[in-house]
């Protein structure tokens, strides 16, 4: 009697024809495009094999890594926003893969590529410029219980397309293709699999161990998942020398019980006589060889993994098509706790969740962050401010304007909350030249009111005070450890030496030979120096008096508020535990406009993830809503919206 999965494997030949006659330059535009970056390749089940071929695919390409997941990995711990993200489903429909699409939308993956037989419904809502749909064609459109003809056109298509990435862009190829899946999948030579599988197996032998090649993954990890997937047998499935590494003991314990499936290219067949010839003879084995690493290679690993799962059904009188599905099982594959996990976080939660896993409090319990944000949210909601603290650079000026004024529309809402009385403070790490970037955009009126905290919070004045023009006596400490620096001066690239002023050294992460020595060499000077701290922000470290903080602002611009009883609203860009907004965003109403810590009532980034810096501080600015002379409350769904 015939099996599903033989009626399945018969027709894939179909499939390779329709893949190879299918339409490729999409596909072989977004492997061109993600060359040069490094991708996540995300599938589960037979969609896992698929990753995996990708993943080797790229390799021999000599494109960028790639790492391998599944839809839960992927979803609970991104690897983003710099990755672009492949996406393998048969059908879209899983709730999986639907909750990895969604976590590459919501961290705005670089760019995401579907490959699917019939998944359109997974891109309901979502624009061309983020995500790229790309379907393959298939014979057959029902695979069976295990992924068959989607497997079988995602892999031809991804073979096919590499090769015209390589340049390779004539039928002669496919003609190829066609010819060796012919005979890979022909009845003799599965007959011969289904044989050589049956003379080694008999109702006693219940575990599998696959060795292989690393460029035969993709095989190894099909017959893996098919046989757990269809409860074919036990398996494990490792390399052949991890394998060497202590797995062998199985072999000693349970000989009678074990059957060895090696996958080996002409580099791997020594590997496999080796063992072969150390291990008893009783201990039953099949072997596959294959030819020199290479994508094609492995796409004849993979055709012929399916006579070998067809050969495993066999000797178990299991089809691997149809092997029966209780009731829980149905449930457990339909369960949506993935996608609610998705659903019920925001950025805002995200950042917090990652700041709390990045400290790793020993014995800590998981936090509701979504009752803390909530909290952190009514608070803001209900608070009226009297005062505004900003830090500068990377909150008020990018990064990479670094030297320029800020925005006219930042400046525009900041005259305008000084035009309502509302006080205006900046906290920097900078020395004189932030006073001249702005002296020039704001009134003098406006520039007598504005408080700014130099180096960190060490030296307070207005605005107005031009602090080039009136020399400050320097702190000891910190001549002390400028000193120890142009000692170790070779941690510097090409003679550099950072500028001292009286109250802080500030050094350019750029001008560091090695960033990790010299980050680490600047923690010993501060630490033999006394009275000194270090702290850090997007693009280089300041070493200041460890009485010199930001916070400092907050009791000096108190006075200049109409009421003292009012709040005072802190933004930042740097509130991670080491970045130097840390103790500024520490009080009760502090926002990030990017990076935050682990404190639940404080630090919280509200922004949706592709918004940081001015403009996010931007949103906050107009969101600062007057309710009165001096005082404003926040908008907070300025903040949140999309």
């Amino acid at each position: 009697m015939t099996t599903v999965f033989s009626v399945k494997v018969n027709g894939l030949l179909n499939t390779v024809s329709e893949a190879c006659g299918g339409e490729l330059g999409l596909l072989v535009e977004a492997l061109e495009r993600a060359a040069d970056y490094p991708v996540a390749a995300v599938g589960s089940g037979g969609s896992a094999v698929s990753a995996e071929f990708l993943s080797s695919c790229r390799t021999w390409l000599q494109h960028s890594a790639t790492a391998v997941t599944t839809p839960m990995a992927f979803a609970l711990d991104p690897v983003l926003p710099k990755w672009g993200v492949w996406l393998f489903t048969a059908g879209g429909e899983n709730a999986d893969i639907r909750a990895a699409f969604q976590t590459a939308v919501n961290e705005h993956a670089r760019r995401i590529d579907v490959v699917t037989a019939r998944g359109k419904n997974l891109f309901a809502g979502v624009g061309a410029e983020i995500a790229r749909l790309h379907m393959v064609p298939v014979a057959d459109e029902k695979d069976g219980f295990l992924a068959t003809h989607s497997l079988t056109s995602t892999l031809t298509s991804l073979l096919l397309a590499s090769d015209q990435v390589a340049g390779h862009r004539g039928t002669e190829r496919c003609d190829k293709v066609r010819a060796r899946s012919e005979n890979i999948l022909s009845a003799a030579n599965r007959t011969r699999d289904i044989e050589a599988i049956a003379g080694a197996w008999n109702v006693e032998r219940d575990t599998l161990i696959i060795l292989h090649d690393p460029a035969l993954t993709a095989a190894a990890v099909m017959i893996e998942t098919s046989c757990w997937e269809a409860g074919l047998c036990k398996l494990q499935r490792t390399d052949f020398r991890n394998f060497a590494h202590g797995r062998h003991v199985w072999l000693d314990r349970y000989a009678d019980r074990t059957v060895l499936l090696a996958l080996t290219c002409d580099r791997s067949l020594p590997f496999w006589e080796t063992i072969r010839s150390c291990i008893p003879s009783m201990i039953r084995s099949v072997h596959f060889a294959f030819g020199a690493p290479g994508r094609h290679t492995l796409f004849d690993a993979v055709l012929k993994s399916f006579g070998i799962v067809e050969g495993i059904g066999a000797v178990t009188g299991i089809d691997p098509g149809k092997p029966g599905v209780a009731d829980f099982g149905r449930l457990i594959y339909d369960s949506r706790d993935l996608l609610v996990a998705v659903e019920s976080e925001d950025a805002a939660t995200r950042r917090k969740r990652r700041s709390e896993q990045r400290a790793d409090e020993p014995d800590r319990a998981g936090r509701a962050w979504s009752s803390r944000r909530d909290e952190f949210i009514e608070r803001l909601e209900a608070a009226q401010f009297g005062a505004l603290i900003l830090d500068y650079d990377g909150t008020m000026v990018a990064t990479n304007r670094r030297g320029k004024p800020p925005t006219e529309p930042i400046m525009e809402g900041l005259r305008r909350l000084l035009e309502g009385g509302v006080a205006i403070a900046l906290a920097t790490g900078r020395g004189g030249s932030v006073g001249e970037e702005l002296r020039s955009c704001l009134s003098p009126e406006h520039c007598e009111r504005v408080l700014v905290g130099y180096y960190n919070g060490a030296h307070i004045v207005p605005l107005s005070v031009d602090i080039r023009t009136t020399p400050l006596e320097p702190d000891p400490a910190i001549l002390d450890a400028f000193g120890r620096i142009q000692a170790e001066a070779t941690m510097f690239r090409n003679g550099w030496l950072p500028k001292v002023s009286p109250f802080q050294i500030t050094i350019s992460l750029d001008e560091l030979v090695l960033a990790a020595d010299g980050v680490g060499k600047l923690r010993e000077i501060v630490d033999a120096c006394s009275g000194l701290r270090m702290v850090r922000s997007g693009h280089s470290i300041d070493i200041c008096p460890e009485w010199a903080a930001k916070p400092r602002v907050f009791e000096a611009v108190r006075g200049k508020m109409v009421d003292d009883k009012l709040q005072m609203l802190a933004v930042g860009d740097s509130g991670d535990r080491h970045g130097n907004d840390y103790e500024l965003l520490g009080g009760e109403f502090g926002l990030s406009v990017d990076q935050v810590c682990e404190r639940e009532i404080s630090c919280w980034n509200l922004l949706p993830s592709h918004v940081s810096g001015p403009e996010g501080l931007l949103r906050i600015l107009g969101g600062m809503r007057l309710a009165g002379a001096g005082r404003a409350q926040l908008d907070v769904s300025m903040l949140r919206r999309p």
